[in-house]
């Protein structure tokens, strides 16, 4: 079962016009439960007009700080929580956040210096400004950031950043796109994969360790599929969707399909229960429904929180960005974009 913990807001400043930094404050008691790595997320449980909402976010700050952690909220278009915590928050606030949790990571070792490439656009910089970090500070690796924002004013850790070049400048490098405002020394438009191959023309592709992606799905698809055609492994391509819209005409067409109800046996925290669910409905959506609390975040299949094993029977994942092929082969699903097939299913989430 998910865990979730309150936490006191210690501080909350602008990261920009729409971005908003949460410190929260870690009690001594829980610090080993928050222990995270770089490039972890978390999720955060509120109660906003008597409705149960629960976003995740990436965790920014370095991975030694133990007694607080940072994250950035940015406003969205009719985003519920972001409004919540930009008209109501206010430091000195308690919010239910859960344990960290995600394989978006990075872990430092004691090799030989190794150069690690990142790519992010808008808030996608969060999780990877905490690998930032502890590349620089852990380790002697060498770090490459295509970093794309719409305006300076509007890129998150803006200042941040630059100090770190100013301080590291052996080891980090920065490529700066602007899609708003031609600013001298960076790139015009969006991250361009041609300037990505050219920057890199001079590395050694064998020599780099890790690629992290992180933001939009477009980014994603055109930047793995870049650094594939160079033969890199997929393995060593890591990569975390930040937003990817969810399509009417995907649902539209497994109701049409789909008709009548499916048994579900449910393992929980070594408990079996059995309900009864419609065809016609996401499995997330019966299952809270039944008032079983299960552990679950985005709702949007980007988060992986939602994740257990399909034991026995069928399901119709829509929608998937976050589990391999291998771990679908194993059973593994996201039940928040899964609906029943057949007429009798296994789910557990005991054997993850």
């Amino acid at each position: 079962m998910q865990k979730f913990y309150s936490l006191v807001v210690k501080e909350i400043s602008k990261k920009t016009s729409k971005a908003y930094s949460l410190l929260f404050d870690i009690p001594s008691e829980l610090r080993e439960s928050f222990a995270f790595k770089a490039g972890q997320y978390i999720t955060i449980k509120c109660n906003i007009d008597g409705e149960e909402i629960r976003r995740c976010y990436s965790i920014s700050s370095i991975s030694n700080e133990a007694e607080t952690f940072q994250v950035v909220v940015k406003s969205v278009p009719n985003g519920i929580f972001s409004k919540y915590v930009e008209e109501n928050v206010k430091a000195g606030d308690i919010l239910e956040v859960s344990e960290p949790e995600g394989n978006f990571c990075y872990e430092p070792t004691n090799e030989k210096s190794k150069t690690i490439v990142a790519v992010a656009a808008g808030s996608g910089i969060t999780p990877i400004f905490s690998i930032i970090q502890s590349i620089l500070s852990f380790s002697n690796d060498q770090i490459i950031l295509f970093y794309g924002n719409k305006s300076e004013e509007q890129t998150i850790f803006n200042k941040e950043i630059i100090k770190l070049e100013g301080d590291f400048n052996d080891r980090f490098k920065v490529i700066k796109f602007y899609t708003q405002e031609k600013i001298e020394g960076s790139h015009f438009g969006r991250i361009n994969q041609k300037i990505i191959l050219e920057t890199l023309q001079n590395h050694d592709f064998s020599t780099i360790e890790k690629f992290y992606v992180c933001g939009p799905e477009d980014l994603i698809k055109n930047t793995t599929n870049t650094f594939l055609s160079q033969n890199i492994k997929k393995e060593n391509i890591l990569f975390e969707l930040f937003f990817s819209p969810q399509t009417c005409e995907q649902n539209k067409a497994v109701v049409s399909e789909n008709s009548g109800e499916t048994i579900v046996k449910l393992i929980l925290d070594g408990e079996e229960e059995t309900i009864s669910v419609d065809k016609n409905t996401l499995l997330l959506d019966s299952i809270l429904d039944a008032g079983f609390d299960i552990p679950y975040s985005c709702q949007n299949a980007i988060c992986s929180t939602c994740l257990c094993v399909l034991t026995k029977g069928e399901v119709n994942m829509v929608k998937n960005e976050v589990l391999s092929d291998a771990e679908i082969d194993e059973g593994k699903i996201v039940v928040c974009q899964s609906y029943p097939v057949s007429d009798k299913i296994e789910i557990n989430y005991d054997i993850i």
